[in-house]
């Protein structure tokens, strides 16, 4: 086993040894069992909210020869667009460089820390890239990191090519105003937003994306605030589906987020995180609130 393959259990998740050493990913990774099925859950739904697409529709890419994914966590996007182009090379970036089954032919994954510079030789070429590929990773960036992160992303563009970046804004909101400061939802997000202060994070990194990818000469902007309906409350169909799939999701991706800030940044007990997401929970699970979660 590589170094960055190795796992540490902590309150009977796994997680990667490296990123708790260095405060580098601060979640389980996919090698623990829950996590790659809230990977696979999260990647069906995002692509539910693309009516079935890998990326936006107003992403103009048809027969790509080279993508680039970074953070690919158990690999489904990665795959899923592998086998859809298959003429394109895709790479994949992570972490945890998770192994996949069936693996396509034409998808290379590869163990890489998204701190550091898109400049490696071995994995990246100059301007290679139709598209590059971002999605939920500023658990794992630092926050002076993204400006270069961007920056690097854009010199491995080819003239004409395309960046697609998606963060979630994680507080949980009420469509009809129904939340309190003293409900479930808004107190984990209180706690996680002042553990991720500590962890040198910026988990509202998504309102500041149009104006890193403005300053480093990005054109053709455009920024899409995707509303994830949590239960199925919502008047059109497509998403009440959408939510209804979305409750538990989203109740193991606070879990996710928060296990290890919470236990090892805040000073909780387990016992005390675990109750905490048993309120949550609950709340999710309650029609009336309309909840919802901005990405």
């Amino acid at each position: 086993m590589s170094e960055d393959e190795r796992r540490v259990i902590i309150h009977d998740r796994v997680f990667q040894q490296t990123s708790i050493d260095e405060n580098i990913y601060l979640a389980p990774v996919a090698g623990d069992d829950r996590e790659e099925d809230r990977l696979t859950d999260q990647h069906n739904i995002v692509c539910a909210l693309f009516g079935g697409a890998l990326f936006s529709p107003r992403i103009p890419i048809k027969e790509p020869s080279s993508i680039l994914e970074c953070g690919y966590g158990g690999g489904d996007w990665a795959v899923q667009c592998a086998e859809e182009f298959e003429d394109c090379q895709v790479t994949a970036l992570d972490i945890f460089p998770t192994r996949v089954t069936d693996q396509p032919d034409n998808l290379d994954l590869v163990g890489y820390n998204l701190n550091d510079k898109l400049r490696d030789l071995e994995v990246f070429r100059s301007r290679p890239y139709n598209l590059i590929h971002s999605r939920f990773v500023c658990q794992g960036i630092k926050s002076e990191r993204w400006a270069s992160y961007i920056r690097d992303m854009r010199l491995l563009l080819r003239p004409g090519g395309w960046v697609q970046i998606m963060e979630y804004y994680p507080i949980i909101q009420s469509d009809n105003g129904r939340l309190t400061d003293q409900s479930a939802v808004r107190r984990w997000w209180l706690s996680y937003k002042s553990a991720m202060a500590r962890l040198n994070r910026d988990p509202k990194i998504g309102l500041r994306l149009q104006q890193l990818l403005m300053a480093n000469e990005y054109r053709d902007v455009m920024v899409e605030v995707e509303q994830l309906p949590i239960g199925g409350w919502h008047p059109d169909a497509t998403k009440a589906s959408i939510g209804r799939d979305s409750v538990a999701m989203v109740g193991d991706l606070l879990e996710s987020l928060g296990l290890w800030p919470f236990t090892s940044k805040l000073g909780w007990t387990a016992a005390q995180f675990d109750y905490l997401m048993w309120e949550v929970r609950a709340e999710l699970q309650t029609l009336e609130l309309k909840l919802y979660i901005n990405m």
